[in-house]
């Protein structure tokens, strides 16, 4: 994604539509839209093949907050996250399409595992230090989205939908378990 970045920019330099002093920030926006759009559509291919979209958009309703705001391991390149990313999807969905979990056994996972995110706490990257405030930030909007996903597991119960409370259970699991992974390899405090 690099490569095409720099191709992308060096193009539209060539062609005199930005500055020299644009090269690098141009280039990484050029990186960070071309890995998105890959993602994205690659989760929409996994989802249309297995016929989960709804399952789908619902993990990642979930997922995209926590891991922004909650940190955790990162990988080193991008092409390992895109196949990290792609097996956690693929086997979240197919769990939760062959496997059906009691309600009580989904909610108690869930709540386990949120409550491990919350005694984790925000895990950083070493190559993106942040801030005080920055990290009140993080906490709060991680302790929002806990609260909107556990209103969410309630009416799951309400309703007996099992489906959704078990992927709810899974996503929950691996943004703990990329936490606590994430805690231990960076050692922080």
């Amino acid at each position: 994604m690099e490569s095409l970045a720099k191709k992308l920019t060096n193009y539209i330099y060539e062609k005199e539509i930005i500055t020299k002093e644009l090269i690098e920030i141009y280039q990484y926006g050029f990186q960070c839209f071309l890995e998105l759009s890959t993602s994205t559509i690659c989760s929409i291919i996994i989802a249309l093949f297995l016929g989960m979209l709804p399952e789908c958009l619902f993990f990642f309703l979930l997922f995209i907050p926590m891991r922004s705001y909650g940190g955790g391991l990162h990988m080193k390149t991008y092409f390992a996250c895109f196949i990290g990313s792609c097996f956690v999807l693929i086997s979240s969905l197919l769990a939760v399409k062959y496997l059906t979990i009691p309600i009580p056994i989904s909610f108690a996972l869930y709540l386990l595992a949120a409550i491990l995110i919350l005694v984790i706490g925000p895990v950083d990257h070493p190559n993106r230090e942040v801030d005080a405030q920055e990290n009140r930030t993080f906490i709060k909007r991680t302790y929002l989205t806990i609260l909107i996903s556990f209103l969410l597991a309630l009416v799951f119960i309400f309703i007996q939908n099992t489906k959704y409370l078990f992927l709810q259970a899974i996503v929950f699991v691996f943004i703990s378990a990329t936490s606590l992974v994430g805690r231990m390899i960076y050692k922080q405090t």
